[in-house]
């Protein structure tokens, strides 16, 4: 089970740009790494849009508003619930040609437990960004 700080920089994304932005953001950081730095299975738009629409998952909960527990919880489940079991199971499928059935139960027991680890994290960076950001802020006016 390989777990990644990778979701960090999609949070970031969304708490920065927010929903619509931030998944341009996504977009061109998926297509920008794809072609300087080729990707593991080779490129596959479908990916592109799960990490859009990851960000805007994020962005949706985290944009401007306050730093909670619950809404950076809600938003990881959300994620991990559509994007990574569903959708990115499905991109598995149709490039792999893997069972959906198989694939679904294999990736259930990492995304049963990697969300509470992205929460913890989420949880003690988010609010160190969100002091620098306030205080870039209060310092340009």
């Amino acid at each position: 089970m390989k777990v990644g700080l990778g979701f960090l920089g999609l949070m970031l994304l969304a708490y920065f740009y927010g929903p619509w932005w931030g998944s341009l953001g996504a977009a061109a950081t998926d297509l920008l790494s794809s072609a300087i730095f080729g990707q593991e299975g080779g490129f596959f738009l479908g990916f592109t849009f799960s990490a859009m629409l990851a960000v805007f998952i994020y962005g949706w909960f985290l944009y401007q508003k306050p730093i909670k527990l619950w809404r950076i919880a809600a938003a990881t489940i959300l994620v991990t619930i559509f994007v990574n079991m569903l959708l990115n199971t499905y991109w598995l499928h149709l490039m792999y040609g893997l069972n959906l059935k198989a694939a679904f139960a294999q990736r259930l027991l990492k995304e049963l437990i990697t969300p509470w680890f992205q929460i913890l994290v989420a949880w003690l960076v988010l609010p160190a960004v969100g002091r620098i950001k306030t205080e870039k802020w209060l310092h340009k006016s």
